[in-house]
């Protein structure tokens, strides 16, 4: 392999934390190989792609010696290690900062599950109608392409997410009961709620903390790199568009996270990152 590899689909909220490193942080065009799977047609559920990840995610970084990192996590922290100018402070040296990385990919906030789940009957109508239905239509197909075929290692991995990809299309496309609308509904808000405290929380407690408008300081590091990927994507998941000031931006936010002022601090964060080459040539959302 003559350069690294980066998985990637723009779509997929994670990838950007990646991409916007790579811009970040020093690397010319083609340093690294960027490789496409098309997650809205189901293509990471290919056995060869899961060869790479057995986990079907992306981003995944392959080093030049074959070295896989299958996490967003260990992606970005191995894509700056390389670095011709990773950032001033290694955020994994700073207890705070590898407090927050590790609490953005909190499953309790998970901007995917945001993604998915609708909050009531017009959101799960609209979603149904949208891309959500679309992308678990695609990906429906895909798993029942692939499942029956799949070799022995990889096949309960995707019978299993056929089945519970099956189960989320089915309560979009039929006619769920009452009580399971209430049910998912409720999930779908109480994911909403956590985001809500992480952002007035240890968001708003590191920003105000760092003297400057990012977690890092003055100028942004890993750990921002992780936060921007994330909010944006709230961000979009509350209906607004990716660039918007943060006066919209939040405010779209605050509604759906419980109605609560949301700090200025982090209308700093938002306003300063949306001028960023690095979020706009790797078009964050």
């Amino acid at each position: 392999m003559s350069k690294p590899i980066l998985y990637t689909f723009a779509g997929s909220v994670w990838v950007h934390a990646p991409l916007v490193a790579i811009t970040e942080s020093g690397y010319a065009p083609g340093d690294i190989t960027l490789e496409t799977v098309n997650l809205a047609q189901g293509a990471n559920f290919n056995p060869e792609f899961l060869k790479v990840n057995p986990n079907g995610t992306v981003p995944v970084f392959v080093t030049t010696d074959g070295h896989k990192y299958e996490s967003t996590i260990s992606s970005v922290k191995e894509i700056l290690k390389r670095a011709p100018k990773p950032p001033k402070h290694d955020a994994h040296h700073t207890h705070e900062l590898d407090k927050i990385i590790k609490e953005i990919h909190n499953p309790a906030h998970d901007p995917n599950d945001l993604f998915f789940l609708p909050v009531d009957d017009a959101d799960r109508e609209a979603k149904a109608k949208g891309i959500v239905g679309g992308f678990l239509a695609n990906r429906q197909k895909a798993l029942e392409a692939f499942a029956p075929d799949a070799p022995a290692e990889f096949k309960a991995f995707l019978e299993g997410k056929q089945r519970a990809n099956g189960h989320l299309l089915e309560f979009f496309t039929g006619n769920p009961d009452q009580e399971a609308r209430t049910a998912l509904y409720t999930s779908a808000q109480q994911l909403w709620d956590h985001a809500g405290q992480f952002i007035r929380g240890e968001v708003t407690h590191l920003l105000k903390k760092s003297n400057g408008s990012y977690l890092n300081g003055q100028e942004p590091g890993e750990a921002d790199y992780h936060l921007i990927t994330w909010l944006a994507r709230i961000i979009t998941n509350a209906g607004v568009q990716p660039n918007s000031i943060s006066g919209v931006a939040l405010k779209a936010v605050q509604e759906r996270t419980g109605g609560q002022e949301i700090d200025p601090v982090v209308a700093g964060f938002w306003d300063s990152w949306t001028q960023r080459e690095s979020f706009k040539v790797n078009g964050v959302a």
